[in-house]
């Protein structure tokens, strides 16, 4: 990208506050470091390609989420009509305080990105901007459903999460 070229800053600016957020949409969809990054990228080039088009007086965030998401959930249906089997989730990141603590968290970070594999993609978008703090409102206009829609679907998502982790944890897992 070119400094000449006119809303330069701005985008910039905008992406580096939103940067987090990016990141987890990239996390929910992308299932190894090198995926998350081409993901990534992908994303914010959409995202520049579409910027002149960006109504200013609606929220940053809420055109950017929906303009990520559909970019996303495009990318993994790529990936599965080229038969890419998805790979394990990398949780080298992690980076414990002692060994125990970090089990548990890649532990439980391994139990949540299955439970989000089991999603549909319009529920793993959900999840993403609940996370991120959006309002039920905000999630509607993301994804273009309507705000009731968005209601139903948490309820029901976050039930079934709850009933999937129960059972997980309820199973005695083998040590290695």
């Amino acid at each position: 990208m070119r400094r000449d070229v006119p809303h330069h800053d701005e985008f910039l600016t905008l992406i580096e506050a939103h940067q987090r957020a990016l990141l987890k949409v990239c996390w929910a969809y992308g299932r190894s470091r090198h995926d998350r990054d081409d993901l990534l990228q992908e994303i914010i080039a959409q995202l520049w390609k579409a910027f002149e088009r960006y109504d200013r007086s609606r929220k940053f965030s809420t055109w950017m989420f929906r303009v990520a998401l559909n970019v996303a959930i495009d990318h993994r249906r790529r990936q599965r009509r080229w038969g890419r089997t998805a790979t394990p989730l990398e949780l080298s990141e992690v980076d414990p305080a002692t060994s125990d603590e970090g089990d548990q968290k890649r532990q439980q970070l391994r139990d949540l990105w299955e439970l989000l594999e089991q999603q549909s993609e319009v529920d793993r978008a959900i999840v993403v901007l609940l996370l991120e703090g959006s309002s039920h409102r905000e999630i509607a206009e993301a994804l273009g459903l309507s705000e009731s829609n968005v209601g139903t679907r948490l309820n029901r998502l976050k039930k079934s999460l709850r009933q999937s982790f129960q059972e997980q944890t309820d199973t005695p897992r083998e040590s290695l």
